[in-house]
């Protein structure tokens, strides 16, 4: 039997990308003989794309993305996938999801209407992984994969191929006669194994390596030297994955050099100006990797690159090889809270104010661009507490500093915090990081929480002189937009550090 695969990714924005899930799930697709097709829905236009909503409030400098990009009606998204399925006429429809991803999901799949013939559907991904009943209760749905996907997908499309039982694959959950079959999660793929394939780009052009940074286009590759969090944080949804996986092998497992030396090579023969690295933690790889990597890369390469990773990971040791490459480095850590309290007994970060003071002078003293994140509106805090942050992140001086909304996702344990105080029920709708909060009961209202972050980049960059105008804008931007888009110009204008890359 010869299949077809219909690959769908329900893009939440509308910048390029391309999902290293779509990637390896095609190769295996097409190593077993199936035919693959693919369909998006990033470049359809969304209201409320989180990079724009950015641009707008002055974290990310304006870029000319209606020029880069041509973005299609949304009205025509739910039409042109139907039309892909009409006439592909797929076998398996997969689908890769985050949560807010699923709520698209739905939403495009209830547009469509019924479907005949109906594809066996399978969902992977975050969502299908930290909440498994929600995503197999849709009805729509035939399976889902938990966890790690490449080797049950590759098991799942070998048995539909042979027409073979499909009830018993490890990591998936499957509706049956008898209900649903929910199946146990397999070992993790060991390291030598995991990136043996390479990914099929097959489906990708230029406007999924275009990215919007620092008020200029690029073409950016994406590349994954290591996979897994070492840290539990209270907020994110690595926390599950750890909790799903104890026992069941290396959960953070280090990309073989060869392997990562060809896949950036690859990265390069296709016009990569910047690579960014999606490791949650790039500086904890081991020292001799680390150092062989910068040596490498430092001779061979010598493109911008940009890394994420925890502030308890800079060491002088670890950042003097990236320094010593001569490249442009971007490092983005998280910092959550300038408030010690939110800090240890809500995000139960084990790092200190102090430590982070230390990790980003490093980073500055080795000249390296630094990015910090942080949240507002997580659990019980106070407006004293989010200036706390503010003034944490002014006192730091970084290149570059956003803030996100908190969102209690499925499967982290501050869901389950917010759930028993009764700060949510577990039912409401996906926000993303610019949406104003769900959370009830709280010192501060929705509207402030939503208010300070969107004049978040001037309080952060502004002189304290200019805090009385900034906080009109925040509490009545309506009436003085005016002063918000002239204070806006203001910091672009004298206090936006760019990077320069000429």
């Amino acid at each position: 039997m010869k299949a077809r695969v219909l690959l769908l990714y329900p893009n939440s924005t509308n910048d390029g990308v391309m999902p290293l899930a779509v990637g390896i799930l095609s190769t295996i697709a097409k190593d077993l003989g199936c035919e693959v097709e693919y369909f998006e829905t990033t470049f359809y236009q969304k209201e409320g794309s989180v990079p724009e909503e950015r641009e707008r409030t002055g974290e990310f400098k304006v870029s000319d993305r209606e020029h880069a990009v041509q973005l299609l009606p949304h009205e025509h998204l739910a039409r042109d996938l139907r039309q892909t399925l009409d006439r592909f006429r797929p076998d398996i429809l997969a689908v890769t999801v985050n949560s807010i991803e699923f709520e698209q999901f739905e939403t495009l799949i209830q547009a469509l209407g019924p479907m005949e013939p109906k594809p066996f559907v399978i969902l992977g991904g975050v969502h299908p992984t930290v909440a498994p009943d929600a995503v197999i209760g849709n009805p729509f749905v035939d399976a889902l994969c938990r966890g790690e996907g490449e080797a049950a997908w590759e098991e799942f499309l070998t048995r539909f191929l042979n027409q073979q039982d499909l009830s018993d694959v490890q990591n998936l959950w499957i509706k049956t006669a008898d209900g649903v079959q929910k199946n146990p999660i397999r070992p993790l793929v060991p390291e030598d194994q995991l990136w043996r394939r390479p990914l099929d780009f097959s489906f990708f052009d230029e406007r999924h390596f275009t990215a919007p940074f620092d008020g200029r286009i690029y073409h950016r590759g994406q590349i994954e030297s290591s996979r897994g969090c070492p840290f539990d944080c209270t907020y994110c949804a690595n926390t599950a994955f750890k909790r799903t996986y104890k026992g069941l092998g290396k959960f953070v497992r280090l990309r073989p050099f060869a392997n990562l030396v060809e896949a950036i090579k690859k990265q390069v023969e296709m016009g990569a100006e910047m690579l960014q690295f999606q490791d949650e933690c790039f500086l904890s790889i081991p020292l001799h990797h680390l150092q062989e990597f910068c040596r490498w890369y430092g001779a061979e390469v010598q493109l911008p690159m940009m890394v994420q990773t925890r502030p308890e990971s800079v060491k002088e040791n670890r950042i003097e090889p990236l320094a010593a490459m001569g490249t442009p480095v971007q490092i983005s850590c998280g910092i959550e809270s300038g408030s010690e309290r939110i800090l240890h007994d809500i995000c139960k970060r084990r790092t200190t104010l102090d430590d982070m003071r230390e990790a980003f002078k490093i980073i500055r003293d080795f000249g390296i661009r630094s990015t910090g994140y942080t949240m507002i509106g997580l659990p019980t805090e106070t407006r004293e507490e989010a200036f706390e942050t503010i003034f944490f992140v002014r006192e730091l001086d970084l290149d570059i500093s956003i803030m996100s909304i908190f969102y209690p996702f499925v499967g982290t344990p501050l869901r389950d915090f917010c759930i028993r105080e009764e700060y949510i029920t577990g039912h409401e709708k996906v926000t993303n990081f610019t949406d104003p909060p769900i959370l009830k009961h709280q010192p501060m209202s929705p509207e402030e929480v939503y208010n300070i972050r969107r004049v978040y980049s001037l309080y952060t960059r502004l002189p304290e002189a200019y805090f009385p105008k900034i906080e009109l804008c925040e509490r009545d931007l309506e009436n003085h937009a005016e002063l918000y888009e002239d204070l806006i110009a203001l910091m672009y204008r004298e206090y936006y550090r760019s990077w320069d890359l000429d």
